[in-house]
């Protein structure tokens, strides 16, 4: 019986493991289909076989339209995961020091984009469709918020320690900074050579650090 049960248990993890390597490649399959064709000429028929199945396998795995897309923004945001969601977010214990952190954050989410190229385009292909589309619209909010909260984390967390200004807004900050990365990624994924992004992601540290030799004032983070 024992054995029974530990055979039907690896089957079960077998298939499960299985079922989540093929929506992967699906969505995979989608973030391609986007980046070569934009989103307005992806068919389902399309993503199904470039994924190498048929259609009726992506209808299981995503069965509307409206859920296919979801999951094609959350594929497409988690690419870009470990830049929306830093180490040491509200409630972490042992968080690296704040300065570094944001540091990291800014240098994470410039080699985020330069391991995935087609980033920067299918990004921009979800976005101008969540302007029209509901379900993709909500998708990215909860992302966007998501992402804010951490930056707004690392800000307040820098501000206490004193090395980022204390009279910072964190929310605003935090807006600033995730802002100016999508933006950054946008123009430099229709010019690379538009400005240089560390250059730039240099200037945000100092408008944001403490200056040097002078105590922070102002109000508290």
């Amino acid at each position: 019986m024992a054995k029974t049960r530990r055979a039907a248990a690896a089957g079960k993890a077998s298939t499960s493991e299985l079922g989540a390597a093929r929506r992967r490649d699906l969505l995979e399959a989608a973030y391609t289909l986007i980046a070569e064709k934009g989103l307005e000429g992806l068919r389902t028929r399309d993503i199904a076989a470039r994924a190498g199945v048929n259609i009726s396998t992506l209808h299981y795995y995503f069965g509307t339209k409206d859920a296919l897309l979801v999951a094609i923004v959350e594929h497409v945001t988690d690419k870009f995961g470990q830049e929306r969601k830093p180490a040491g977010g509200p409630g972490a214990a042992g968080a690296a020091e704040p300065p570094e952190s944001l540091r990291a954050h800014l240098e994470r989410a410039w080699r985020s984009f330069q391991d995935h190229p087609h980033l920067a385009t299918v990004l921009q292909e979800l976005s101008l469709r969540a302007h029209r589309d509901a379900a993709a619209r909500t998708a990215f909010r909860a992302i966007h918020k998501e992402w804010n909260l951490g930056v707004e984390h690392l800000v307040r967390q820098g501000a206490r320690a004193g090395q980022l200004r204390s009279d910072l807004d964190p929310r605003a900050a935090a807006a600033a900074i995730t802002s100016f990365i999508m933006g950054a990624m946008l123009q430099l994924g229709i010019d690379a050579g538009a400005f240089d992004f560390h250059h730039v992601s240099g200037e945000i540290d100092r408008w944001l650090a403490t200056a040097p030799g002078k105590p922070a004032r102002g109000r508290k983070a």
